[in-house]
């Protein structure tokens, strides 16, 4: 009873994880003594960002992650005083026996659950490669767990008994481990100055565009590039998700464009959408245009429609930086160029060549911008130990999957390990706030 009460206490056996994590010695007692991750095995190529991006946890994930820990902490102690009592009483005393392993085993159980339900479609897909390595631990466990059951019901000597118990503290110390890497793939563990790369915390902005507010996610990943003594150089690439734009882009259009003059435009947006076509991305609107004039007769005003059409106008956008910035200095261009006109007369003409034409895309632009120039902000993007440091050289369009779009900076940061370790804190400290915040912390 206590040696399955203690294997299944660590079950993470459906998650997944690409890289090692913090290694410990045998028979070491407690998950807190073992050394933390220290970020990405050189040996490892890193994995697309996009996908780094997918697999990260959200703060619910980051509470739940968190009890899962403590819960096979608490049951690596209980091994190991297992082990202190084998070594320390008679060879011929029945070894003691927790006091409610079945209570313990259900709460993991059911904590193990919740975590592997809550998973994102990209978080299983991205996170798949682990499952075959740890269904080869998942039966090392069973192995021990065997092995270590025949000894004590043959009534075997202690020595044999202690030999056997150690094989299956190895075992549980590698779940552990497996565990501490399932945490740093989802960038959920402790992050540390020496780390090769740093998985940026999510933060979001508000911004204002109309009369509606949009959040803008921004999320990013550095990856360390070279070395100059005791200055390192990373790859930065922030990425802001425009997702909640995409779902608004329609309504925003209409409120800036709508018009309804008794005497001269009216113009009504039918339908408006963003979608991604990398590097670019794609506003296609249909809208409906009517143009009414005026005459006087006897002193009485008259209105009389002179022209009305429906139309479709595709509308293809470009994202680059005009120069490589510093902070505080965006320098984010979105350069708009009509593509496909479907309309004909004097919407047509109004469209390619009139102010309605230029109105569109004047619109079109600014939403688009301002939402995405949210990305860039170093100072929600970035901690500000490197805010300063930072310089973004390009930005395209990128499709995130199921039509979601992005825009994405890359550039270069230069950290000294001094700032390497200020930031290490403060994603660590943003990290916590977010797991304190959460409904499962609660």
């Amino acid at each position: 009873m206590v040696v399955s009460w203690l294997l299944l206490a660590c079950p993470l056996l459906a998650a997944a994880q690409r890289h090692g994590g913090g290694g410990a010695t045998a028979g070491s007692g407690s998950l807190s003594s073992y050394s933390r991750p220290t970020g990405v095995d050189e040996k490892d190529s890193l994995k697309d960002f996009h996908q780094t991006m997918a697999v990260q946890a959200t703060s619910q994930q980051v509470a739940e992650f968190q009890a899962l820990v403590k819960t096979t902490e608490a049951a690596q102690a209980g091994l190991e005083s297992f082990l202190q009592l084998l070594r320390t009483q008679n060879a011929a005393a029945e070894p003691a026996r927790p006091d409610d392993p079945n209570r313990a085993l259900d709460n993991v159980r059911s904590a193990t659950r919740k975590f592997q339900e809550g998973f994102s479609p990209a978080q299983k897909a991205g996170l798949k490669d682990i499952a075959r390595r740890l269904a080869k631990t998942d039966l090392d466990l069973e192995q021990e767990e065997k092995r270590l059951d025949q000894v004590l019901e043959s009534k075997a000597a202690a020595p044999e008994i202690i030999a056997h118990a150690e094989s299956l503290q190895k075992a549980v110390t590698e779940c552990q481990n497996q565990q501490f890497a399932l945490g740093r793939e989802m960038s959920i563990t402790q992050a540390s100055g020496q780390d090769i790369a740093f998985v940026l915390p999510q933060g979001k902005s508000i911004v204002s565009i109309g009369s509606r507010s949009i959040p803008v996610a921004a999320s990013g990943v550095l990856t360390k590039i070279a070395d100059q003594g005791s200055q390192r150089t990373f790859k930065v690439e922030l990425a802001a998700d425009l997702s909640e734009l995409q779902q608004n882009i329609f309504e925003i259009l209409q409120a800036q464009l709508d018009t309804s003059q008794m005497c001269g435009q009216r113009v009504a947006i039918r339908q408006a959408t963003l979608t991604p076509a990398t590097p670019a991305s794609l506003v296609v609107v249909r809208l409906h245009f009517e143009r009414w004039i005026c005459t006087q007769t006897l002193g009485r005003q008259t209105a009389n429609e002179l022209a009305e059409g429906d139309g479709r106008v595709e509308i293809k956008l470009t994202a680059a930086m005009e120069t490589p910035n510093a902070a505080g200095s965006s320098a984010l261009k979105i350069t708009a160029a009509f593509g496909r006109i479907d309309a004909a007369g004097m919407l047509g003409e109004e469209l390619r060549s009139g102010s309605l034409g230029e109105d569109l895309r004047d619109q079109v632009v600014q939403s688009v911008w301002s939402a995405a120039r949210a990305g860039s902000d170093f100072k929600s993007a970035l901690p500000l130990a490197v805010q300063s440091s930072a310089v973004i050289q390009s930005a395209k369009f990128q499709d995130v999957g199921v039509g979601g779009l992005s825009v994405v900076f890359e550039g270069q940061i230069k950290l000294s390990n001094e700032q390497a370790d200020q930031l290490a804190s403060q994603i660590n400290q943003t990290l916590q706030t977010q797991s304190a915040q959460s409904p499962a912390a609660r």
